[in-house]
């Protein structure tokens, strides 16, 4: 049972969450853009979301505060990337890591936006609904 919130709460709300935990992923590769033997990380944000779309579920709930509809841990999702770059201490590239940050800030804040849409629709719909 959804409740009142319904799937397309539960889908943003997840992608929210997602979204914090990658720019999380990104600002550590950032911060270690100069730490010798450091490996940059990342996370499959369009993986995830395509399995919660087709309900299959990549993580899994172990604490209530976790995910919804998954069966994985999401540090279990995590990549870390090997190849090396050339002229960094590690495979680091710290241009591809803003770009990176600045478009998931932005995914971050759009989503947000649906979210306060969603909760928006469902206020109107409160309201109308004891008129």
């Amino acid at each position: 049972m959804l409740g009142i919130f319904g799937k397309t709460f539960n889908l943003v709300k997840t992608a929210l969450k997602i979204r914090s935990h990658k720019h999380t992923l990104l600002a550590s590769n950032i911060a270690n853009v100069d730490t010798p033997g450091y490996r940059r990380k990342d996370i499959p944000f369009e993986k995830i979301m395509q399995s919660y779309l087709s309900q299959e579920g990549l993580l899994k709930t172990t604490h209530p505060k976790h995910f919804k509809g998954f069966r994985k841990d999401i540090n279990e999702l995590i990549k870390t990337y090997e190849k090396e770059t050339l002229g960094t201490p590690n495979n680091v590239n710290l241009e591809e890591e803003l770009v990176q940050l600045t478009e998931n800030q932005l995914l971050y804040e759009a989503t947000l936006k649906a979210l306060s849409k969603e909760l928006e629709r469902l206020k109107e719909a409160i309201t109308e609904g004891g008129r």
